[in-house]
This record gives structure tokens, sequence and C-alpha cells, in this order.
């Protein structure tokens, strides 16, 4: 939603009117700058200083997103929400605060309690992109199958942008990938980490970015941006059900919200945040074949 507002809005205010029992937010939850359409790049054109990004995005931390969401604690409706690759990391102290204070449970990262049943996990990164933060980005993969050597290689070169900067409570600070780190650090490395290997049949994941060569991954010029990784993570491990965000035209572009890799489940809202209507994806977690994807 990235700060709008108006969305978050009606985002509570249904979730009050179905009593629902959980609402999951995967990411890019505060504003892009000074508006929900602003990039370092635009604020730099606007003569506004870049770490004006940041510090609009520390307000809506501290001031804005408590106020929106707070109703939802009132009704004992459980939120579950972690940071998205254009939400700063510099801020995370404050978005820590309002877990502390009860108002949601952090998922990235973690294994948390979802239902008697179902665990929740979440995973904040996404493949190295073309824009300008990097704080939440990684290679996608550091053990490369022979069948997707090729592929994998045309992604590198049409969509990574290796040079960045990371988010600081000082300032932006220039940052840049280099090839060693892609041995080292991947999201291949860590969804082998028994964090995500355990019990995926019991587990929703919320994973900021969607799978590769998919309904969910799909830009505007239809063109696949997911994760090699995670595409292969699902096709090994056969989780539940996953969630996905970050590709907002993706429905639009397949004109579906869900995908099936063999056992697995996996659904996007494909909501934009440029206006008042909001996309949700609303489901029985122990009846998956009534999901609804409703625009509010």
């Amino acid at each position: 939603m990235h700060g709008n507002e108006a969305q978050y809005q009606k985002l509570v205010d249904y979730a009050l009117q179905v009593s629902a029992d959980s609402v999951v937010i995967g990411g890019d939850i505060a504003p892009k700058g000074n508006s929900v359409t602003a990039s370092i790049e635009e604020l730099k054109k606007k003569g506004l200083p870049p770490d004006a990004f940041i510090a609009m995005q520390r307000i809506f931390f501290k001031e804005r997103l408590p106020n929106l969401i707070r109703p939802l604690k009132e009704r004992n409706i459980h939120l579950f929400l972690m940071l998205g690759n254009d939400d700063c990391k510099a801020n995370y102290d404050l978005f820590e605060r309002g877990e502390e204070e009860g108002l949601y449970k952090i998922i990235h990262g973690k294994r948390l309690k979802l239902t008697d049943h179902f665990d929740i996990v979440g995973y904040s990164c996404v493949p190295i992109t073309p824009f300008g933060i990097k704080d939440w980005e990684k290679f996608d993969l550091s053990e490369i199958p022979k069948n997707l050597v090729k592929e994998y290689s045309e992604r590198k070169r049409a969509n990574y942008k290796l040079a960045g900067s990371l988010s600081t409570l000082n300032g932006w600070v220039p940052f840049r990938f280099s090839p060693e780190m892609e041995k080292k650090d991947s999201i291949q490395k860590d969804l082998d980490q028994p964090l995500f290997r355990n019990k995926p049949n019991k587990t929703v994941y919320v994973l900021h970015s969607p799978p590769n060569d998919t309904n969910l991954d799909i830009i505007m010029n239809g063109n696949h941006v997911g994760s090699f990784a995670e595409r292969l993570f699902i096709e090994q491990r056969q989780p539940y059900l996953t969630l996905h965000g970050h590709i907002h035209e993706t429905v639009a572009m397949s004109g579906t919200f869900r995908q099936n890799i063999g056992r697995t489940v996996s659904f996007a809202s494909g909501n934009h945040n440029v206006d008042k209507d909001l996309a949700v994806v609303v489901f029985d977690l122990y009846d998956l074949r009534n999901v609804r994807r409703i625009i509010l």
C-alpha cells in the first residue's frame, strides 16, 4: 500500500466488518517519499533532499501507522506485518516499537503461530532490482541449476542494477553488490535454512517477491521478474500456501491472482497503491477453494 492511508482505512474497516481472525500485509507498507508514487530519483528531480524519503517513512512508522491499525488490536484481530523492498531498514527501530506495543507481529525472519494447526513465516528480501534502494535486495541464486544458467544470466543482465544506496539514520550511503557476494549470501541460501524448511505443509509463507515464471510476477512489459530461488523452494518443499506482493500490475497482466505449483497454492493481491481502491485476497485457511479477490 506504500503508505496510502485511504487504503489502510479500507483494509481495517473491512477486517472489522467481517470479524477477520488475521490480517497479513506482506511488505511495502510505508510511503515512497513525499507521495505514494515518489522515488529517490524523483525527489532529486524536484530539488528535495533524498533523505526526505527516509524521514517521511520514519514519521509514518512513529505517528501514522499506529493510529491507522489500532482498531484491529482493540477487536483482537491479529495483524502480521513485514517490510518490503521500498521500506527503509534504517527505520526498523520504530517498526519494532509497534510490535512492542502489541499492535502487530513482525514476521520477517520469524516463525510464529498463526492458528492451532498452522505457522506463518515471513521474508522481505527480493532479487536485485533496477531501482536504487538496496536495503532488502539480494542475489537470487548461489548454486545455479544447469537448466537455469542461461535464463538466470539473462535476468541478471536485464534486471539487476548492482549499484544503489542503503538507508541509515544519517541519510543514504552508496552500496554496490560484488560478484563475491553471490556465492556467500542469496535468497536461495536463506530459504535453505531450517526456519523455512521445517513443516512446509503446515506453514503459510509470506514472501514479498513472487516465484519466477508464474501468474504472480509479470510486469507491465509482459516479462517475468520473480525469484528463481523461491520457485525452486516451492517445487521442492511443496508448502501449503504462499502469499506474495512486490509486483503491483501482475494480476492485471495475467488475469488471475493465484498460481498452483504442484500441491502448493500461491496468491497475490496485485494491489495498486495510487488510488483509493484496495485489492485484498480473502480466504479460509482451512478451505482454500473458496478464496476471493475483492476490490474495496
